[in-house]
């Protein structure tokens, strides 16, 4: 099977959640803009027309010159479903305060996409959602919707029961594995590592005992970014220090449980003995793909799909295998832990006109058609099919084709992983397994109700930087562990654990049962 470079959102951009889009929508209006009749199924227009829907969308892929108003998918989707969604998407930079104008002003789309789903309960909670509930508990008009989304999918935008937006849920959710140098350890003659401590060996001998062979001192046994991603989450995860818990009746948060601080003294001993690259405060995503490619690196973590060539090239991969995570301290395996699978969410102002058409046409996108297109695009133009072999046509995926349908199901099937493997080689694919496997949902996170009280209280900022002096040496854990979670509880976090832990014993433990 010929295989070519295709990108989709969500499989291979890396995983982002959207945190800004649009310039001003021109020709918004309150009440929505909807026109044309309700289609009785998906495959049956009005002959008044298409049901045409303005949606504020942001994108992370470059469009590459084609039309958000005039494309074939736009064309495909109008036949299939009778509506036509317009994008509203001229740009990244200030989508959130445009948008904030927007709904402020009343001048509101007929639906918007957004990834901080605080700021979809901001806008629930100011009565301009429309609640999105009975038409997904309605299967007989939208019979996809409840059946294939998580469940998980839709606690983030739900409260007291009604459903405020519709998830973009990723297949690709869990999405990491760890990626060790294999021609390293073949010729230091080392074992595949399992424990914390086997990997701890390995990366000191890939540090010590020159690796590649070139007589220099130049080689480091793990990379990570600047925000302990890509390389030392691995460890957070070892260390079971992702996921928030129930810690003597209250919700707590990672980072402040003695997990937290045992990784923060491992992380110090790795940079004590030169083990992880002490420019790890300077590395942005960009700079950790070029080091990377540098092959001066012995550990990492990062996305399933690095085999397929698309962000590290081949012959860098090709040195690498993908592994499962270390080991807990107490033999259990350990997981990487998500907030969330949903790389955005789509929500619907109630002045929106003809909702229930528009319902109907996110119904349809995660339908096995629907899903088949989101991935692979349009039949006998993007690809063709014969004898359930599934071949592309020269005519490649545009990068944000699968953003005319809207959401998609995080469900990785069959026929998904079949999807994928047109595209992607099967490394990557065995990956992507591999990911679903070792990953999970932070279920308790992604439930916790919005709290209007926390963008003020900086608790990340007094994380991060915490963090970054522990690991570096500049403040001893052992010393400064009880000042620093004084600090964060003192600066709100005792608030929001306590707002959290009231929800929890009124609402949170049916909402998990």
């Amino acid at each position: 099977m010929k295989r070519k470079r295709v990108s989709w959102q969500s499989i291979s951009v890396p995983m982002l959640l959207i945190t800004a889009a649009c310039t001003a929508i021109a020709g918004c209006s309150a009440g929505g803009s909807t026109t044309g009749g309700t289609a009785d199924t998906p495959d049956k227009a009005k002959s008044a027309g298409p049901a045409k829907f303005k949606v504020m969308f942001d994108y992370n892929v470059d469009p590459k010159g084609m039309s958000l108003t005039d494309n074939e998918y736009i064309r495909f989707l109008k036949e299939k479903t009778g509506v036509e969604v317009v994008l509203d998407s001229p740009g990244t930079a200030g989508y959130v305060d445009k948008l904030n104008v927007l709904m402020a002003s009343g001048s509101y789309p007929d639906a918007f996409a957004v990834g901080d789903r605080d700021l979809i309960m901001k806008y629930a909670k100011d009565d301009l959602l429309a609640d999105l509930s009975p038409y997904i508990n309605d299967t007989s008009k939208y019979p996809n919707l409840k059946k294939v989304m998580p469940a998980d999918s839709w606690l983030p935008v739900t409260e007291k029961g009604k459903v405020f937006a519709i998830p973009y849920s990723r297949p690709d959710g869990l999405s990491q594995v760890v990626y060790i140098n294999k021609v390293w350890l073949d010729k230091l003659k080392l074992p595949i590592p399992k424990t914390i401590d086997d990997f701890y060996n390995v990366m000191k001998a890939f540090t010590l005992n020159d690796p590649d062979g070139n007589g220099k001192n130049d080689t480091f046994g793990l990379l990570t970014t600047n925000n302990i991603d890509n390389g030392a989450r691995a460890f957070k995860a070892a260390y079971n220090a992702e996921a928030y818990s129930i810690r003597d009746g209250k919700v707590t948060p990672p980072e402040i449980t003695t997990e937290y601080k045992d990784f923060l003294k491992f992380m110090n001993k790795l940079v004590n003995e030169k083990i992880l690259d002490p420019e790890f405060p300077t590395v942005t995503s960009p700079i950790f793909q070029q080091k990377f490619k540098s092959l001066k690196y012995g550990v990492i973590s990062g996305f399933w799909h690095y085999p397929s060539g698309l962000e590290i090239p081949k012959e860098v991969m090709s040195q690498y295998i993908a592994l499962p995570l270390p080991l807990q301290p107490d033999g259990k395996p350990a997981s990487f832990s998500y907030p969330s699978l949903n790389r955005h969410y789509v929500a619907i102002p109630k002045t929106t006109k003809n909702i229930d058409q528009l319902m109907k046409f996110m119904d349809w996108a995660v339908s096995p058609e629907g899903m088949k297109f989101s991935f692979i695009g349009v039949p006998d133009f993007n690809y063709k099919e014969v004898g359930g072999k599934i071949e592309l046509t020269q005519q490649q995926l545009a990068p944000i084709h699968w953003s005319f349908s809207l959401v998609r199901t995080g469900q990785l099937t069959d026929d998904v992983k079949k999807y994928i493997g047109v595209v992607y080689p099967k490394e990557a694919v065995d990956n992507l397994e591999m990911a679903a496997k070792i990953g999970k949902a932070d279920l308790l996170r992604a439930a916790l109700p919005y709290y209007p009280d926390l963008i003020g209280f900086n608790l990340g900022k007094i994380t991060s930087e915490y963090t970054t002096k522990a690991i570096l040496g500049n403040a001893d854990v052992d010393k400064t562990w009880d000042d620093y979670v004084k600090r964060y509880n003192s600066a709100g976090g005792d608030k929001a654990i306590q707002f959290w832990t009231n929800w929890y014993n009124t609402e949170g433990k049916t909402v998990l049962k």
